[in-house]
């Protein structure tokens, strides 16, 4: 049996896919397993290049159904053919260095009852999504930290750190999950291991309240990577984001809606923002499963205004206030609609233009790099990190 099994569900992106997949199959252990779970419209491709091209018994490919699936389901079917002890998703590109599991092993023999690991995350632009100056990123510390649960669930759950997206850190997305806790979560979540849309959140939610113990390496193992066709990419224009917003109503027409009577926030509206979709998503948990939300407006509210002081145009910022605005004056009979108080707007802002280090993260001009994929730029950034096997080994000296 694998120790870890990575989850790879792709839909319409088969190219970054393939290089993702490639990327990955460099790695020279044998840990682990690669499940491919296709969602695109044409299945040939991805059938092709396994077919045709590669050749890794670690890797498995899923066929797309006869339907396309949403992106909950299609990550349920995933996990379903899961047979690794851990499991982990990423996107289609995204990376992930399957030396982690070298990681969890070293977890498991320090904690038994660790069943939830978290990670350091690079990121990066892939070169078709930069319309405007861009940044990659490369956490530089290693140490390990035991964070106390109610911490973590009081900044998820209550939002009480005030950012515009609260600090979870653990997770299915980008972490590594013992398969045994995400079979609790099914018997005990509705039957299903997934079931809100924004289904990396979710899955936060749930851990972090059902994990017996959560260990957590700041150094990076993995790589957020953002192309053009993804939904990060809307985050950097509106109209991508519209049109992102659209595909995604689409597709998840059914099962779980994001959009609940009591809290109008809706990521489907023009000046929606990530913030909002990601508080409907806790607030979603919260509600469904009788969670303590003390402390949540006021705490929304700081975060709507965070999220105000980093709008780039005045366009993005009239549209987004303006969205705040009608939810806030609709939530709660307008309760609190006082507390958001947004910040004038600062002025078109010249940003991610100047490479360097801010606290323990090196920022670095994508224009510059000479890599491709988010595979290419995380063996560029191991050249800035503490090397894997002295991270496991707990070595506090290194050198190459």
């Amino acid at each position: 049996m694998a120790n870890l099994t990575i989850c790879l569900p792709t839909r319409n992106r088969q190219s970054y896919c393939i290089q993702t997949i490639q990327a990955i199959a460099d790695c020279d252990t044998q840990d682990f397993e690669v499940i491919v779970a296709d969602n695109s419209d044409d299945g040939s491709v991805l059938r092709d290049f396994f077919s045709k091209t590669f050749s890794d018994p670690r890797f498995r490919l899923l066929a797309p159904r006869t339907e396309v699936l949403s992106m909950v389901d299609n990550w349920e079917r995933t996990l379903a053919e899961a047979k690794g002890r851990w499991v982990s998703f990423i996107g289609d590109d995204d990376f992930i260095d399957p030396h982690v599991t070298s990681l969890i092993g070293r977890y498991e023999r320090l904690h038994s009852e660790v069943d939830a690991i978290g990670w350091g995350r690079m990121s990066f632009n892939w070169p078709d999504n930069r319309p405007a100056p861009t940044l990659a990123s490369i956490p530089t510390t290693f140490q390990t930290t035991i964070p106390v649960k109610s911490d973590l669930q009081n900044r998820l759950y209550r939002w009480s750190e005030g950012k515009r997206r609260p600090a979870a850190g653990f997770g299915i997305y980008h972490g590594a999950i013992k398969r045994s806790l995400m079979e609790r979560i099914r018997r005990k979540y509705g039957g299903r291991h997934f079931e809100h849309p924004i289904v990396d959140y979710e899955n936060s939610c749930k851990v972090i309240r059902e994990a017996r113990m959560l260990v957590h390496c700041q150094r990076p193992f993995s790589v957020l990577g953002a192309c053009a066709a993804s939904n990060s990419a809307g985050t950097q224009s509106q109209t991508t984001m519209t049109a992102r917003v659209a595909t995604f109503k689409q597709e998840t027409a059914k099962g779980v809606q994001m959009e609940r009577p009591d809290f109008p926030f809706s990521r489907l509206e023009k000046g929606a923002s990530i913030t909002m979709s990601i508080a409907s998503t806790t607030w979603w948990f919260s509600k469904t499963y009788g969670i303590d939300l003390t402390g949540f407006p006021e705490n929304f509210a700081r975060a709507a205004m965070h999220e105000c002081r980093h709008l780039r145009s005045q366009e993005d910022y009239d549209l987004t206030v303006a969205c705040f605005q009608a939810g806030f004056a609709e939530w709660d009979g307008g309760r609190w609609a006082g507390l958001f108080e947004p910040p004038p707007f600062g002025g078109i802002k010249s940003v991610n233009e100047i490479s360097g280090v801010v606290m323990d993260t090196i920022y670095l001009s994508e224009s510059k790099l000479k890599v491709r994929t988010p595979g290419e730029f995380y063996k560029f950034g191991e050249h800035a990190v503490a090397p894997v096997s002295n991270v496991v080994s707990g070595t506090r000296v290194f050198s190459r």
